[in-house]
C-alpha cells in the first residue's frame, strides 16, 4: 500500500497546483521509480546545479504540466525549487519509517511496532498488496515483513536479479528471515549460494517421501510455475540424485527428478517377472501418475506402463467365441497395444528397456491370441462396399475419413481428444483378408469384390454409385473450400506411409497425426457437415526387436511370394497346425497362408511395422461416426442483416452488419460471442476481435479487403467455433475516368 499512500499524497497536491517536491534519500530512488505513476514528468535532483537546470527545464518546456521533483537534499537546503516546496507542495520520505508508521495510523487506526529498518522493508514490500498486510504487521510484528512462501521463488529462479532490484536494507531482511526459515542462524552468502543451499533443502527433502509442508508448499508453487520451471530444471541437473533401494521406492511421488524415475524404471524391468514386486510398486506409481505438480520425465509414460502392468489377463479364460474375442479386443485389450507403442516410441534404441516389455507384452496378448485363432473359422469381412452404404444412409451432409494404417488403437487416442460437445459414435469392422492396402481400400470403396489397384479408379467407382455432389480430397488440404459439397472423402495416407519408410521410427510422429485427425473431425463439423466418420483400411503390428529364432520359417514348394505377414503359393501346401489357409485367386496365385502368432515370416525387406496377417490389430479397423451433440438449449441466432449490399463494393473498405434474433427470454438466449473468420481462396487469411451481441442488437463493424478482391466472412460460434452463418463479399475496384 505504499504506492497506493505516495500516489495519494502526489495527487493531492498536483489537483491544486502543478508542482510537487518529494523529499527522499537517494536509497528510494528505486522504490519510488517503482510505484510513482508512469504517466507523471518526474525529474529527479541531487544539488543546487541540477536545481537550476530543472527549474530552467519545468518553466521553459512544461510550463502547464504536471510535475513531480524528487529531491534527494533536506528541505531547508533546496535552493532553486525550494518555492516550489513551500508555495505548490512538499511530501516528505526521506524517513520513510515516519512517514509509513504515519500512513498506518492515519489509515488502519494502528499503531505499528516495527525498528526503523523494519519499516523501511515493509514499504517495499508492501507495494501490490491489501490493508491485510499492515494489519498482519501491526498484530503480529516483524515475523510477517516477509511471505517466505511466496517471496522465495522469485529469488531462487534469479537470486542475483532479485537482490539488485532491491534495496540493501530489504535484501539483509530478507536473507536473514530465509535463514531462520531453513531453521539456522544468520549467515552472510553471496546470493547464489543462498539459494543454492535453499533449493538444496527443499528438493532434498523430497526424497525422504516425507517432506515437511512448508518445503512442500514452496515446491508445489515452483513445480507449478511456467515462468519459473527453468530454475527448478537448473537446480536438479546440479544436484543429480542416483539413490539405492529401498530409499528408491521412498521419494515423494510427484518429485521433479529426472534420474529418479530413470532409476524407478529400470527397477520395474529388472522385476518384470516378479508379480510381488510389482504390486508392492504400483501405490506409487499411481501416485506419480496422478501428480498434478512437479516434472513429469516422459509425461504420459506411466500410465501406459500401468496399463501394462495391471492388465487382467485371468478374463481371457472365459472367451468362448470369435466375437467375445473382439468385444474383448475393443474394449480392453487395445489399450495394451498402446501402451507398447508409447513404450516402443519413448525407448526405441535401448534394447535393455525395450526387449523386457516386449516380451512381458507378448506374454499378455500370447493368451487371447490363442483364443482368437481357436475361433477364427467364424471370422467374416464388412467392409465391402462401406464408404457406399454409409454416404447412402448419411443424416445430411457428410465427410468421411479414410485412413491408410489407421489401426483400432489408435482411432481410440483420436476420440479421446474430440472435444465433449461431440458426439462419438464408436463402431468398429472386420476388414478384408489380407489385410493390405490394395485389398481393402477396394473392398471400402468398392461393392463388388473387384481388386482395383488404381485409387483413381476406385473414386470413378464411388461417385458413380451415389448420386450427390461428391469430392476428393487430401485430408492435410481440407480448408474453407470444401463446405460446399453433399460428400467429401478425405484420404489419410500418413501412417502407412512414413511407418512403411521409418518402421519404428515412424513412431515419433502418430501422436502428431492423432492430432491432426482430431483437429480435422472438429473443423469439418463446424463447418457444416453433420456427420464426420473415422474407417481405414487396415490396422498393424509392430515386430519390436527380432531375433533369426523370432521369424517364421517355412519351406514351400513351387512359386512362392512371401510378405511379412502372409504367403502366396499357386499350389496347396502341406497342412501345419501353425497356419490358417485360405483359397483365394490373386494373379498367378490361388492360395494364401497365415501365421497363427504376430512373428513375421523371414522374408528380406525390413521389420518393424507391418500388416497383412490376421491378428485382431490388423483386422479390426474403427468405423466411428462423430456429430454434434443435439442440445435442448436454445441459442442467439446471428444474421448478416446487409448481405445484398457486399457484393461489388467500391472501395477499400467494406461495413457489416451482425443481427442478433430477439432471443427466447432465457439466459441462453440474452447474449453471444461470435468471431469472423476472412477466407480467400479457402485459406484463413484474417480474424476479428471476439465479439459480445445482444439479443435484438445489430452490430456494424468496419473492415479492409486488404488487397483481396473477393473474400469470405464465416462467423463462428467464439466458445464452440461452430459456424453460424457466411457471407461473400466481393470488391468493385472503379475505374479513372479521367473527370468524363
Amino acid at each position: 500500500m505504499f504506492d497506493k499512500w505516495l500516489n495519494q499524497d502526489i495527487r493531492k497536491v498536483l489537483d491544486r497546483r502543478n508542482r510537487v517536491v518529494v523529499g527522499a534519500e537517494a536509497s528510494l530512488l528505486d522504490l519510488l521509480r517503482k510505484v510513482l505513476t508512469k504517466e507523471l514528468t518526474i525529474f529527479v535532483v541531487h544539488g543546487s546545479l541540477e536545481e537550476l537546470e530543472c527549474k530552467y527545464t519545468v518553466e521553459k518546456f512544461h510550463k502547464g504540466d504536471k510535475v513531480v521533483i524528487i529531491a534527494t537534499s533536506q528541505k531547508n537546503k533546496l535552493t532553486f525549487i525550494r518555492d516550489y516546496a513551500e508555495t505548490c507542495g512538499y511530501v516528505d520520505i526521506r524517513m520513510v519509517e515516519n512517514y509509513v508508521a504515519a500512513r498506518v495510523f492515519q489509515e488502519l487506526g494502528l499503531n505499528i511496532s516495527l525498528t526503523p529498518e523494519e519499516l523501511k522493508v515493509a514499504a517495499y514490500n508492501s507495494i501490490g498488496k491489501g490493508r491485510e498486510y499492515w494489519e498482519e504487521l501491526c498484530r503480529k510484528g516483524g515475523e510477517r515483513l516477509f511471505d517466505i512462501g511466496s517471496d522465495i521463488l522469485p529469488f531462487l529462479h534469479d537470486p542475483v536479479g532479485f537482490c539488485a532490484t532491491r534495496d540493501a536494507v530489504v535484501v539483509a531482511a530478507f536473507f536473514e528471515k530465509i535463514n531462520t526459515w531453513l531453521g539456522r542462524g544468520n549467515i552472510s552468502q553471496p546470493p547464489e549460494i543462498l539459494a543454492k543451499e535453499v533449493a538444496e533443502q527443499i528438493l532434498g527433502s523430497l526424497l525422504t517421501g516425507k517432506p515437511k509442508k512448508k518445503y512442500l508448499d514452496v515446491y508445489k508453487k515452483w513445480g507449478d510455475s511456467k515462468a519459473m520451471e527453468g530454475s527448478l530444471l537448473g537446480y536438479c541437473q546440479e544436484h543429480p540424485v542416483r539413490l539405492e533401494l529401498p530409499e528408491l521406492w521412498k521419494v515423494y511421488a510427484a518429485h521433479p527428478f529426472d534420474l529418479v524415475d530413470l532409476q524407478w524404471l529400470k527397477d520395474l524391468v529388472a522385476h518384470l517377472s516378479d508379480r510381488v514386486s510389482i504390486k508392492d510398486k504400483l501405490p506409487l506409481i499411481h501416485a506419480r501418475f496422478r501428480s498434478s505438480h512437479g516434472r513429469q520425465w516422459r509425461k504420459g509414460l506411466w500410465g501406459h506402463l500401468l496399463q501394462l502392468l495391471e492388465f487382467d489377463t485371468s478374463r481371457i479364460k472365459g472367451i468362448a467365441s470369435l466375437e467375445e474375442a473382439t468385444t474383448f479386443y475393443t474394449t480392453e485389450l487395445y489399450r495394451v497395444d498402446t501402451a507398447i507403442r508409447s513404450i516402443y516410441e519413448e525407448f526405441w534404441g535401448d534394447e535393455k528397456v525395450i526387449r523386457p516389455f516386449q516380451e512381458y507384452y507378448n506374454q499378455l496378448v500370447s493368451p487371447f491370441l490363442h483364443k482368437w485363432f481357436q475361433y477364427f473359422d467364424d471370422y467374416r469381412e464388412n467392409q465391402k462396399g462401406l464408404l457406399i452404404e454409409r454416404i447412402r444412409s448419411a443424416q445430411g451432409r457428410i465427410a468421411i475419413i479414410v485412413g491408410d494404417g489407421i489401426s483400432y488403437e489408435i482411432s481410440q487416442r483420436v476420440t479421446a481428444k474430440i472435444s465433449d460437445t461431440i458426439k462419438v459414435d464408436n463402431q468398429y469392422r472386420c476388414c478384408g483378408i489380407p489385410s493390405i492396402t490394395e485389398n481393402n481400400m477396394s473392398l471400402l470403396y468398392r461393392d463388388d469384390g473387384v481388386v482395383e489397384p488404381l485409387q483413381s479408379r476406385r473414386e470413378a467407382y464411388l461417385a458413380a454409385q451415389v448420386a450427390m455432389r461428391i469430392e476428393f480430397v487430401q485430408l492435410e488440404e481440407v480448408n474453407f473450400q470444401h463446405a460446399e459439397v453433399d460428400v467429401l472423402l478425405c484420404s489419410c495416407k500418413d501412417i502407412d506411409d512414413i511407418a512403411e519408410k521409418m518402421q519404428h521410427k515412424a513412431l515419433k510422429f502418430i501422436g502428431e497425426i492423432e492430432n491432426m485427425l482430431a483437429e480435422k473431425v472438429g473443423f469439418l463439423l463446424n463447418n457444416g457437415f453433420q456427420e464426420v466418420v473415422l474407417t481405414s483400411d487396415h490396422g498393424f503390428v509392430l515386430t519390436g526387436i527380432l531375433d533369426e529364432s523370432d521369424k517364421a520359417e517355412v519351406q514351400f514348394q513351387g512359386i512362392v511370394s512371401k510378405a511379412e505377414r502372409y504367403i502366396r503359393t499357386t499350389g496347396r501346401q502341406s497342412p501345419s497346425p501353425e497356419l490358417i489357409e485360405y483359397r483365394q485367386q490373386y494373379k498367378e496365385f490361388n492360395y494364401v497362408y497365415f501365421a497363427k502368432h504376430m512373428k513375421p515370416f523371414k522374408t528380406p525387406g525390413k521389420y518393424g511395422y507391418a500388416h497383412g496377417g490376421l491378428s485382431p490389430q490388423e483386422l479390426i479397423i474403427p468405423f466411428i461416426t462423430f456429430s454434434h451433440t443435439i442440445s435442448s438449449l436454445q441459442e442467439l441466432n446471428i444474421s448478416v442483416a446487409n448481405e445484398r449490399q457486399l457484393s461489388g463494393v467500391v472501395g477499400d473498405y467494406f461495413s457489416l452488419h451482425l443481427k442478433a434474433d430477439d432471443g427466447a427470454g432465457d439466459i441462453f438466449t440474452q447474449e453471444r460471442k461470435v468471431q469472423l473468420l476472412f477466407i480467400d481462396n479457402g485459406k484463413e487469411f484474417n480474424k476479428s476481435d471476439i465479439v459480445a451481441i445482444k439479443a435484438g442488437e445489430l452490430i456494424k463493424k468496419e473492415f479492409s479487403f486488404d488487397n483481396h478482391l473477393n473474400i469470405e466472412v464465416i462467423v463462428v460460434d467464439a466458445l464452440s467455433r461452430l459456424t453460424l452463418t457466411k457471407v461473400a463479399v466481393s470488391q468493385t475496384v472503379a475505374r479513372d475516368l479521367g473527370g468524363l
